[in-house]
């Protein structure tokens, strides 16, 4: 456990994908169970908004503790994460 949590505090970066993947898979099964009941959709589009910015926080410390290639690695990583899969996710549901 000890040497996971040097990993991932080597770049708090991969601590930040870590709570992005966590809240999309909690936002995302609460939408599925939003959609059963007759849910709108409006706490995956609140995901994706937040995402964005959380993107880009994320992308800039990856950026200071691992240079540019990790910048530009971890922005795409997070708009997968906190954009394109929500989207994607809601229009299957």
């Amino acid at each position: 456990m000890h040497e996971l949590w040097d990993w991932l505090m080597h770049n708090p970066a991969r601590l930040m994908v870590l709570i992005s993947v966590s809240v999309t898979w909690c936002v995302g099964a609460a939408e599925h169970q939003g959609r059963r009941s007759g849910g709108s959709g409006w706490l995956t589009l609140a995901r994706m908004a937040a995402g964005g910015l959380f993107t880009l926080v994320t992308a800039i410390v990856a950026g200071i503790f691992g240079g540019v290639g990790a910048f530009f690695g971890y922005l795409l990583l997070q708009l997968v994460v906190c954009v394109l899969i929500p989207f994607v996710w809601v229009e299957k549901m």
